[in-house]
């Protein structure tokens, strides 16, 4: 399963590298919060850690008003003594409505790669926000991801559903 995720990002990529009329790359870097949210018979609870995230982005333009811009990510929370470290692969389609100023959306996967025990190791969700380019090369950006999969294994007794969700708020540099 892990090793089909990498050749899907990877055929992703090179199918917008080969269609895109320019190319920036750069690093990204900010504040991470990981929500776990759990809920049963109506009822739901969450809890977060927080972190931060670093990582390597291609933004492939395809017209001035839309890009496409895939991430790969490490993010790492702690919370009460223990931590947790993820590698996270975004890919946002970002519209951009004014000058500078876009709306990003798109899916998002992420992998533990910490051992947990009873945890789905591999995660999608859905995420959205919104960034502000300050110069060609220096950018400022929000997101929320909702979890979409199911991140518990066993079956406790009841109806459990458990999802991740991530906010990170981060900067960003383009070479």
């Amino acid at each position: 399963m892990k090793k089909m995720f990498f050749v899907a990002i990877a055929t992703f990529g090179f199918t917008f590298s080969s269609n895109a009329q320019n190319v920036d790359f750069g690093a990204t870097a900010g504040y991470h919060n990981l929500i776990v949210r759990a809920s049963a018979d109506g009822i739901s609870a969450s809890d977060g850690a927080s972190g931060f995230y670093f990582g390597l982005f291609a933004d492939f333009s395809i017209s001035d008003k839309f890009h496409i811009q895939p991430e790969l990510q490490y993010a790492s929370v702690s919370q009460d003594g223990g931590t947790g470290n993820e590698i996270i692969v975004p890919v946002m389609a970002k519209y951009y409505p004014a000058a500078n100023f876009y709306l990003q959306a798109g899916p998002n996967f992420d992998l533990i790669i910490d051992d947990s025990e009873g945890v789905n190791d591999f995660g999608f969700g859905l995420a959205g926000g919104l960034g502000y380019d300050f110069t060609e090369k220096f950018f400022a950006s929000a997101r929320y991801s909702f979890g979409l999969s199911e991140r518990l294994q066993e079956d406790i007794g009841f109806d459990v559903s458990t999802k991740f969700n991530f906010l990170q708020i981060g900067v960003g540099y383009k070479f």
